[in-house]
């Protein structure tokens, strides 16, 4: 009779957790093309790419777009599961699961005015040169990081969104700006922005330079999701990566989409 009242209360504890499980509430930032919403509904190349391997996984998902310090607080205290498009840091690794497979690398790349023969290389030699803009709050990667703290270029302006830098760059006061290649893409397309500015690119390769990158993962609440789970889902990433379907999504939202790894 005590083995049956334990094995009991442990099913009880138990299945609760297994059904709240298998419907992730998945939280991310407004950040197009990655995420975004569309008559209220999340949209954009890491939605659909969440969704596709949570799905393979056998689980189902409700993504919810936020402001980003209140997506990091819901998976913090546990009225969230997950949250992707996050970067690792020690202090998030405390309560977020960060599994080995990085969900994207954010590519940095820069902009110009076209024709302004503004180049910059690739190992920032000749930051000096330049009046660079950078978005207020961005990780731009080790590299730019490191060349910014220490006054390598011309001067540095922050603004608070890429619409600015566009401007500023327009009028001239500054030589370039860096961005995430995606969103940068997008805007580009969205705004038909491109008569004007163009990306720097390497002559010798024709594709764009990337002067830094950052990797961001799907990551899981400790509190909510167990280890298992998260894993399984990892091992779906990294199935989906190797399939031509995740460049296809990504294709879906940038028409001129070029693969720079």
């Amino acid at each position: 009779m005590y083995k049956k009242i334990v094995i009991f209360n442990i099913l009880f504890i138990l299945v609760p957790c297994i059904v709240y499980s298998s419907n992730l509430v998945i939280t991310t930032l407004d950040n197009p093309p990655q995420a975004y919403l569309e008559n209220d509904v999340p949209n954009g190349v890491l939605v659909d790419i969440v969704s596709a391997i949570v799905k393979k996984s056998g689980c189902t998902c409700t993504i919810k777009v936020v402001p980003w310090r209140r997506a990091l607080k819901m998976v913090q205290i546990g009225t969230a599961d997950a949250i992707f498009n996050a970067g690792y840091t020690a202090d998030r690794n405390e309560y977020l699961f960060y599994p080995s497979c990085t969900l994207i690398t954010e590519k940095v790349i820069a902009l110009r005015r076209k024709g302004a023969g503004v180049f910059l290389k690739a190992d920032l030699s000749n930051a000096k040169d330049y009046k660079v803009g950078v978005g207020r709050g961005f990780y731009y990667g080790k590299e730019i990081q490191n060349a910014i703290d220490s006054n390598m270029f011309m001067r540095v302006e922050e603004v608070p969104n890429i619409n600015l830098n566009m401007e500023k760059l327009k009028l001239d006061r500054i030589d370039m700006f860096f961005a995430d290649y995606l969103p940068a893409m997008k805007f580009l397309d969205s705004m038909n922005s491109k008569a004007d500015i163009e990306l720097i690119v390497d002559p010798k390769t024709g594709k764009p330079i990337v002067y830094g990158r950052s990797d961001t993962y799907l990551a899981f609440s400790r509190k909510t999701v167990p280890n298992g789970l998260a894993e399984k889902i990892n091992e779906e990433l990294v199935k989906f990566k190797k399939t031509g379907v995740y460049d296809e999504i990504i294709r879906k939202y940038i028409k001129d989409y070029i693969n720079l790894e």
